[in-house]
């Protein structure tokens, strides 16, 4: 006999085709799962203290190295990715986004004496241009090198002002120091990334003690030949991968006890009243 279709096998059939949509969306339930379980979740840490470094486009910010210091200790801060810094010059990324990394001296009571930052970018357009602020020292370069140089960052709010997002992104880490220098040197993208160097310290560090005219007059030149060798040291790092920050003219600072007085000051004296004897009438003149 031959088999034919009866009417009792249709039924079967449409249950076969109705359950496949719910087997799809139990797989896709299933995968949804699985890939909350892959992926945790972003912490409020892990949002504040950024990503790693060197993951943009390949590049990397070049290693700090130090120069010995008598006092205190200069800290490894961290090599990660934040905002371009620099707030006179067209930001050649987008968003927290440049490697960076940074180093800094502390003091052993826990007071920053300098702060230093280098960042570098795969491609900088209009960096070649050296801005002229007002109160900045500025030593325009070949090929777009710049070297700017400010003594008191700090005074009448400069520092705030000229580089916001510098000032707010240090502030809030707690690597402020205060008064404080700045320098910072440029780097143009020429046959490798853009580099900008940052330095912020103790004016105490590049400014001599003047005792007279002579020395005032001469108090500067520290100072410029310190900034021209932290400029010669970020040209080396684009090529190395180290920034080697020299050693500064001066130390810091040390609040000393006050001397002992020269002559020591008697205890203090008491004086006790006495009442006289009452008076006692002579015999001679009754």
């Amino acid at each position: 006999m031959t088999a034919t279709p009866s009417a009792p096998a249709q039924p079967a059939t449409r249950s076969v085709r109705l359950r496949r949509p719910a087997l799809a969306l139990s797989a896709l339930a299933l995968g949804a799962v699985l890939a909350g379980c892959a992926a945790p979740r972003a912490t409020p840490a892990d949002s504040a203290q950024g990503t790693v470094a060197g993951t943009v486009q390949g590049t990397q910010a070049p290693l700090i190295t130090v120069p010995p210091a008598n006092v205190g200790t200069w800290v490894d801060l961290g090599h990660f990715n934040a905002p371009w810094l620099a707030g006179d010059s067209p930001v050649p990324v987008t968003g927290p986004n440049a490697p960076t990394r940074v180093a800094g001296w502390r003091r052993d009571d826990g007071q920053w004496l300098a702060i230093v930052v280098v960042q570098t970018a795969a491609s900088a357009p209009g960096m070649a241009h050296c801005p002229l602020a007002m109160n900045q020292e500025v030593v325009p370069g070949p090929d777009g090198h710049c070297l700017r140089m400010r003594r008191d960052a700090d005074f009448d709010g400069w520092m705030q002002r000229q580089n916001a997002v510098m000032y707010q992104w240090l502030d809030s880490r707690g690597w402020s120091l205060r008064p404080r220098s700045w320098v910072s040197y440029r780097v143009p993208a020429e046959n490798g990334p853009a580099l900008e160097a940052h330095a912020l310290f103790d004016m105490a560090l590049i400014e001599p003690v003047t005792r007279n005219p002579n020395d005032f007059l001469l108090a500067g030149a520290p100072a410029t030949q310190w900034a021209r060798q932290f400029a010669a040291a970020a040209r080396a790092a684009g090529g190395s991968g180290r920034l080697a920050v020299p050693q500064f003219p001066y130390g810091p600072r040390i609040g000393l006890p006050p001397p002992p007085p020269a002559v020591k000051a008697p205890p203090p004296a008491r004086a006790t009243q006495v009442t006289p004897p009452a008076p006692v009438p002579r015999v001679d003149r009754e």
